[in-house]
C-alpha cells in the first residue's frame, strides 16, 4: 500500500524519484515494443490489439493452469496468433507475467484511494485498506499464481521485493509524519512498524482469499473493518483522528 505524504526532511521529489526508480520498469512494459529481428519497433494500432490479446490470452490460461502448466504455445494458441507472432512482442513466458503485474501495479497506485490521506484520520486509513483488500479478492486467481511465480522466477521474486520496499517506505514516511504531529504512539520504530502493517494485510488477503482459512467465504468488508482496527489500535490513532 502506498502514501503520498513525505517524511520529515525529506521532499517530495526525493519521494518522486524513489518511487521512478520503482516503477520505471512497469511503464516500459506497459509501453511495450514489436521486435523484427534485431530491431525493436513502437507499437502501432494494430500491434497494441495483438499485444493486448496475448496478455489476455496469458492471464487467462496463467489463471486456469497454473504458471509452471503453462507454455509460451498454450499462449500463442489461445491467442489465436503463431509462436513467431509471441516472439515479437514478448521475449518468453517470464516477460509476459512481469507485464501483467505491471500492469496492475500501474492501475493501483493511479488510483487516489491508494494513497493514505492523513488529514482524513481513520477514514482516510480506511480507504487505502479496502482499495487494496478489494482489488486482491477481485483477482485472487491471479494473486495465487503471482505467489508461484516468485517462488520459481528469481527476477520477479525481486520485483516483488522492490515493490514491497516501495509500499513500506511509504507507510514509514506516513508514520514518521503522523509522530511528529503527535497523532500516533512515538515509542514504536517506523520502519519495523511499518513492515509489520504491510505485511500483516497482505497475508491476510493471502490466508482468506488464496488458501481460504477459513473454509467459508470471507466477507471483504468485514476484514477490512478489522484490519483498519488492528491497524489503528496498534499505532494509538483514535478514530477521530486523536492520539488516544
Amino acid at each position: 500500500m502506498a502514501t503520498r505524504a513525505t517524511a520529515r526532511g525529506e521532499t517530495a521529489s526525493e519521494a518522486g524519484r524513489e518511487a521512478e526508480r520503482v516503477l520505471r520498469a512497469a511503464r516500459a512494459a506497459r509501453r511495450g515494443v514489436r521486435r523484427e529481428g534485431n530491431r525493436e519497433l513502437p507499437l502501432g494500432p494494430k500491434a497494441r490489439r495483438t499485444r493486448a490479446t496475448l496478455l489476455a490470452a496469458a492471464y487467462d490460461r496463467f489463471v486456469e493452469r497454473g504458471y509452471r502448466s503453462t507454455s509460451v504455445a498454450d499462449i500463442a494458441e489461445a491467442a489465436g496468433v503463431s509462436l513467431g507472432t509471441f516472439y515479437q512482442y514478448f521475449r518468453d513466458r517470464k516477460d509476459v507475467m512481469g507485464t501483467l503485474v505491471a500492469e496492475a501495479v500501474l492501475d493501483a497506485l493511479s488510483r487516489d484511494e491508494m494513497h493514505w490521506d492523513l488529514s482524513a484520520g481513520a477514514e482516510g486509513l480506511r480507504r487505502v485498506i479496502a482499495s487494496f483488500v478489494r482489488a486482491y479478492a477481485s483477482t485472487t486467481p491471479f494473486q495465487a499464481v503471482w505467489e508461484e511465480v516468485t517462488v520459481t522466477e528469481p527476477e520477479l521474486a525481486e520485483l516483488r521485493r522492490e515493490l514491497s520496499r516501495y509500499y513500506v517506505r511509504g507507510i514509514e514516511r506516513q508514520l514518521r509524519r503522523a509522530q511528529a504531529k503527535g497523532l500516533v504512539r512515538n515509542d514504536l520504530d517506523p520502519g519495523r512498524t511499518a513492515l509489520a502493517l504491510n505485511a500483516m494485510v497482505d497475508r491476510y488477503c493471502h490466508f482468506a482469499f488464496v488458501l481460504r482459512i477459513p473454509a467459508e467465504p470471507v466477507d471483504v468488508d468485514s476484514s477490512v473493518d478489522e484490519l483498519t482496527s488492528i491497524w489503528l489500535s496498534a499505532i494509538g490513532f483514535a478514530a477521530d483522528g486523536v492520539r488516544t
